[in-house]
């Protein structure tokens, strides 16, 4: 009864996401203004004009503290190794409007670049497991989403999908042209782009838009990928129904109501909850593969430091004026993260750039798009599967995936 009520769920939830997709296709098609609106130009009028929210001083101090003990703790000297700056997002000394950002303290440009945006509620430190084994090959470059994390936060309200995307888009685009473009750190003017997630949602599309100085992709678990009206496209099968059903049911219920995590956290006892899910990462860090101390010593890797580390400044984002995350709200249909504009048949069109997908072992992402684009040309996509790790096993498991990018990305 169980397994043929939640099929029967799922399968209207299906019907309802095809009829979005076919709709929005129609509406994106009828939008003579779309262009306009992704403009550069009207993205940066949209910002000026819009409210804007930042985290308080007290706070960017906290976690400025936090990061530099998560870089200590993974022997990246602050200054030497690793940085964090606010850059500024447009050119006008508008002091508002930055986009915090991870980088490399002093960019090599003998190295080649790389590129990471991060996913939903998240920041550039979801990334931070991986950095040691990036940072000695690649000049790295991790910023925080425009509206979340620790960069500006405008409070804007979308009207469509496209809107939404157009902006993120665009925004993304104004970072990549200051760090690539604009001799800000006399570097090559060529880098890798990956993104974990919205992330991926985000690296995919802006590929699409902007592929100049891209030479490949690395897709992180990326959501939006299948598009579920191409005929024989399963749901059921693919988002495995009775194991994700509680997950898939309680976030529909939530996205119908449109409840924030943070309205979540502030109105009920998800602090608790919070801490404890904040606190569960396992981390298969290779002491050997980090940088040895001064002295010829070996380093040591304090895990339990480093999970306290991260699981405070989680709970700290949660305090953060409100985000952007009601941009899943425009982006995706229910149930989540089935995107209103996938980009499958998009990319089939596309052969300028390989992709790299990789999805954590335990992974909830929808795969079916990316295996039908490998099936479709094996060696413009590949796609793998880590032994181990969830959603998020970049911060689970980064050497495998290091040798994944280490094999595909250097040759």
């Amino acid at each position: 009864m169980f397994e043929k009520t939640s099929t029967n769920i799922l399968e209207t939830s299906k019907q309802k996401i095809i009829k979005n997709q076919l709709n929005t296709k129609a509406k994106y098609k009828r939008n003579s203004s779309y262009e306009e609106e992704s403009s550069i130009y009207y993205i940066k009028q949209k910002l000026k004009k819009s409210k804007v929210e930042i985290p308080l001083e007290i706070y960017k101090s906290q976690v400025f503290q936090i990061e530099q003990e998560l870089f200590s703790n993974l022997n990246l000297e602050w200054g030497v190794d690793i940085i964090s700056e606010d850059m500024p997002l447009i050119d006008n000394n508008n002091n508002d409007y930055y986009c915090h950002l991870i980088r490399t303290a002093k960019p090599d440009p003998n190295k080649n670049n790389f590129f990471l945006i991060h996913g939903y509620i998240s920041s550039g430190m979801h990334f931070i497991s991986l950095i040691p084994y990036l940072i000695k090959r690649y000049n790295i470059f991790i910023p925080d989403t425009i509206g979340m994390g620790l960069s500006s936060r405008p409070q804007i309200k979308f009207s469509s999908p496209e809107q939404c995307e157009a902006f993120f888009i665009s925004t993304y685009h104004i970072v990549i042209e200051n760090i690539f473009f604009k001799n800000k750190f006399n570097i090559k003017k060529e880098y890798y782009l990956g993104g974990h997630s919205l992330g991926g949602f985000i690296a995919s599309r802006y590929m699409l838009k902007y592929p100049k100085g891209i030479k490949k992709v690395l897709l992180l678990s990326p959501a939006g990928i299948t598009d579920y009206s191409i005929p024989g496209t399963n749901m059921e099968s693919e988002i495995g129904c009775a194991k994700y059903f509680p997950l898939i049911l309680i976030s529909s219920l939530f996205y119908c109501c449109q409840i924030k995590v943070q309205n979540l956290y502030r109105s009920c006892c998800f602090h608790n909850l919070a801490k404890k899910i904040s606190a569960t990462y396992e981390f298969n860090l290779d002491e050997n593969e980090i940088k040895q101390n001064k002295d010829g010593t070996k380093f040591i890797v304090n895990k339990d430091k480093i999970s306290e580390l991260l699981s405070r400044l989680a709970i700290l984002s949660l305090d953060y004026p409100d985000d952007l995350n009601d941009c899943a709200f425009y982006l995706f249909a229910i149930p989540p993260p089935a995107a209103y504009n996938p980009i499958e048949q998009r990319l089939m069109a596309f052969n300028k750039i390989n992709i790299v997908f990789v999805y954590g072992k335990d992974d909830w992402m929808d795969k079916t798009g990316a295996y039908r684009l490998n099936k479709y040309d094996q060696d413009k996509y590949k796609i793998f599967s880590t032994s181990y790790g969830g959603h998020s096993f970049a911060l689970e498991n980064p050497k495998e995936l290091s040798l994944i990018i280490s094999q595909y990305f250097e040759s």
